[in-house]
């Protein structure tokens, strides 16, 4: 199973498109305050993370605002400003450039080739530190860059490391940094320019899934359940740091909604792989709350960058920010 085969109607697409239309029909309109982002969760019975991210979207995209302390309100689409004014504004601006470089002696050609050059540079001058998270599967890729969302001036790309291996010269392709799990740190290192850093990131399970993991009785079955083949090694190894009794163990991967349910119907307690909801298609993720509502027991996993691993990644962020600036200076 590749990872396009389970991403092609991911179910925090879904959800934005439908508040999207709302907003543009004026079905929600400028200014509604929109629910919590755990009371929207608990009413589309879908996890906190997801629309967390739907809410992510929407505010980048200029159709919310997160107000901190008040809640998060829809903005309004009416346009503030006079828009053929501002486009009048703007054509005399460049009349005026290309008056000013005719009298200088330049043609209309070269006043162009200046133009494209100047705004090369100011959109380099503003853009942030593009960093390519590598890794084997798409639940690390999805971890890795999702911790790195906190850092504001970091965007990031997820490459798989099977088409890194395959196309080494992919990672020219205009990155910064290459952010990948510990145990691919060398391998990676060996194949990438030697102008591009390569960082490795420790990936750890959070307290509440570590203590979920404490509290299973003996003699259980646990089924792993993840979307990538490699991960389910990850989260197995994760999960038995801190389980202390005897356990039987089985494996298996999304991708076949009626093999998913008939796994969940062997096991005891079911292990998920983190953010399923947002990697796998909608019949499966009903299945899966099916079962939840019927009273399985599911251990949602949820992993980070460790601390001492995101700081350091975030402060090399940090420096290739000035360093990019202090070249387009100097």
């Amino acid at each position: 199973m590749t990872e396009s085969s389970v991403t092609e109607s991911p179910l925090y697409r879904v959800i934005y498109d439908d508040i999207r239309r709302e907003i543009e029909s004026g079905m929600l309109p400028g200014g509604t305050k929109l629910p919590s982002i755990r009371d929207f969760a608990d009413a589309r019975k879908v996890s906190v993370g997801t629309i967390r991210h739907v809410y992510n979207m929407l505010s980048h995209d200029g159709f919310i605002e997160q107000q901190r302390g008040r809640g998060t309100f829809v903005l309004s689409t009416s346009a503030e400003s006079d828009v053929v004014s501002r486009k009048e504004k703007a054509l005399a601006a460049i009349d005026k450039m290309i008056d000013d470089l005719s009298s200088l002696g330049f043609t209309t050609r070269e006043a162009q080739i200046f133009f494209e050059l100047r705004l090369r540079q100011k959109e380099d001058m503003t853009r942030p530190i593009r960093v390519a998270v590598v890794a084997a599967t798409s639940e690390e890729r999805s971890i890795m860059a999702q911790s790195l969302d906190t850092v504001r001036i970091a965007n990031t790309f997820r490459v798989p490391f099977d088409d890194v291996l395959a196309h080494p010269g992919r990672l020219t392709a205009g990155y910064d940094l290459v952010v990948t799990p510990e145990r691919l740190y060398k391998e990676l290192k060996l194949i990438t320019p030697d102008h591009i850093q390569v960082m490795p990131a420790v990936l750890e399970l959070s307290q509440a899934s570590a203590s979920a993991c404490m509290d299973l009785p003996a003699h259980v079955t646990i089924g792993f359940l993840t979307v990538s083949l490699g991960f389910a090694e990850v989260l197995q190894d994760s999960c038995e740091r801190y389980i202390t009794e005897p356990l039987q163990v089985k494996r298996a991967v999304f991708g076949n909604p009626d093999v998913t349910r008939g796994f969940i119907d062997q096991a005891d307690v079911i292990a998920l792989a983190p953010d399923y909801e947002n990697l796998i298609d909608a019949k499966e993720t009903a299945i899966i709350h099916e079962y939840m509502h019927a009273g399985k027991v599911f251990i949602e996993s949820e992993f980070s960058c460790d601390k001492g691993s995101l700081l350091y990644i975030s402060n090399a962020i940090e420096r290739s920010f000035r360093d990019l600036r202090e070249s387009l200076h100097s």
